[in-house]
């Protein structure tokens, strides 16, 4: 069983602690703690806001864990028209939280709206000056890390900050300094986290003063996942009494420069974590052979991160970008030393899956989802990271809408699969089965759980109904799942 924390609404396993290393403070298991059991689990945020673009397609209380669930159509508060709520409930929660003290705010800015940070600081800095928070969470939250002069060194940093603490100040109208007001956002800036749905899409930003006390190591420990206003940091792996929580602070799967480099401009510290330690002896830096000349591999990476931004920002012309995001595949694998699993060849994939669901070529992103889930997955990421089984479910997605909905017309990709003879039911159980089998010991989030089991449930007792049981049919799947296995070779020996 967890403990209550000194901190409102917070049930944990954990205690804080001096770290070594000069890791400042740390979070410590006052128990054994099992795979995919909650480390941390923070009710309220301490301040969570959307970003810009999300505050038309996401309740601004919930942040989409009821519309995920019901489907509701959000409706504009009345006063400002900048957030959207599900209905009233939603609504009147956040009103008590926060919106009261910055409606006024945002009405006069109109049409101007805040970006997100500036929005966030405006939310701590209001609820500071009305004694909305307890001297606890103050207490934790001020003795947060600024790194103030590290910031100071780096003018366009400095800039940012100065700015949109200026303007705080003068839109909240607070008694709080300048430099008080600075300090906060410094630490917001430095302790803040990727807030997502429960299917792990980014939609703000969020902060827990107590979740911040988790420092990171490559070689993590503990995942952090929402859901709606709810923060879970549950465990990868077991983990024993009094070993410290490290979480990850960036993706971890790049090679050892690109994170060391992220790591210390972004959060101003040299990791010095067991994966780091290695150096370049990891899967993450290693090519299939080694490389004889390291000159042509340098050129066809730095040629197909330009192709990569290039996609990024092709101002919404999903066609353009999956040729960008196709032409950086190719000519990393040209080079035919480049591993499916190094970056950034497995996020060129994870991108153009993504592109090619958005102009509805379900056949070829069928085809990508299932190289990703079958030979990159299993190397990036153990059986309990919850984008293994995110991944997972958008495999099963495409399998159930490909059953359903049929090939698209002239594409080489849904005859390629309708060749294999491949059986979309069969393999969608397996993938629903298995993924539901996992939910335990997974470190995904209590909605993501439900819709897995619902589903399964659904598909299961379909198969019942038609006086068939693929738990008993073992062979059936066997021989599907072995025709995905064949057909994901001939898509990777036709890239």
């Amino acid at each position: 069983m967890g403990s209550q924390s000194p901190l409102p609404s917070v049930t944990t396993k954990t205690v804080p602690g001096p770290a070594p290393s000069g890791m400042g403070n740390g979070l410590f298991a006052t128990t054994d703690i099992k795979v995919g059991e909650d480390v941390v689990h923070a009710a309220v945020p301490f301040v969570a806001v959307l970003d810009t673009p999300r505050l038309d397609d996401t309740c601004s209380a919930c942040f989409g864990k009821r519309q995920m669930e019901a489907g509701t159509e959000l409706k504009a508060c009345t006063g400002c028209r900048v957030v959207k709520y599900c209905d009233r409930t939603c609504q009147s929660k956040d009103w008590k939280f926060a919106h009261s003290l910055e409606c006024s705010i945002f009405q006069r800015l109109k049409p101007q709206v805040l970006p997100n940070n500036a929005r966030a600081l405006l939310r701590m800095v209001l609820r500071t000056s009305k004694g909305k928070y307890t001297t606890q969470e103050l207490g934790i939250f001020t003795n947060l890390e600024t790194h103030i002069q590290e910031i100071q060194e780096v003018q366009a940093h400095l800039d940012r900050i100065n700015l949109t603490s200026k303007a705080v100040k003068n839109y909240s109208e607070t008694d709080m300094t300048q430099e008080a007001i600075m300090a906060y956002a410094a630490r917001l800036d430095l302790n803040s986290f990727n807030l997502t749905t429960a299917m792990y899409d980014r939609i703000g930003l969020y902060l827990h003063p107590y979740a911040a006390l988790i420092n990171h190591s490559c070689d993590y420990n503990a995942v952090v996942g929402f859901d709606g206003e709810e923060l879970y940091v549950k465990a990868m792996r077991p983990i024993k009494k009094n070993e410290q929580i490290f979480i990850s602070y960036i993706d971890t799967t790049t090679p050892n420069e690109v994170r060391r480099k992220e790591l210390s401009e972004r959060y101003f510290f040299d990791c010095q974590c067991t994966k780091c330690a290695k150096g370049t002896d990891t899967p993450e830096d290693q090519f299939t052979e080694t490389p004889e000349d390291m000159s042509i591999l340098e050129i066809a990476e730095k040629q197909a991160l330009e192709l990569m931004q290039q996609a990024s920002t092709s101002n919404g012309k999903p066609e353009e970008e999956i040729k960008k995001l196709e032409s950086a595949m190719r000519i990393l694998k040209q080079t035919s030393k480049w591993p499916l699993t190094r970056q950034p060849y497995a996020s060129l994939r994870d991108q153009l899956i993504i592109s090619l669901l958005s102009v509805n070529n379900f056949s070829k992103a069928f085809l990508h989802a299932a190289i990703r889930y079958l030979r990159i997955d299993p190397v990036l990421y153990s059986h309990a990271h919850p984008i293994r089984h995110l991944h997972a479910w958008i495999l099963a997605k495409l399998a159930i809408y490909l059953s359903q909905q049929g090939f698209e017309s002239n594409s080489k990709e849904a005859a390629l699969i309708q060749e294999s003879g491949l059986n979309f039911h069969y393999i969608l159980w397996y993938i629903l089965a298995d993924l539901a089998s996992r939910q335990l010991e997974s470190c995904t989030v209590p909605s993501f759980r439900r819709l897995v089991a619902a589903n399964f449930a659904q598909v299961h007792n379909e198969f019942k109904a038609n006086g068939m049981d693929p738990s008993t049919s073992k062979s059936i799947v066997s021989a599907e799942w072995k025709k995905l296995e064949k057909l994901v070779q001939v898509a990777l020996d036709n890239e």
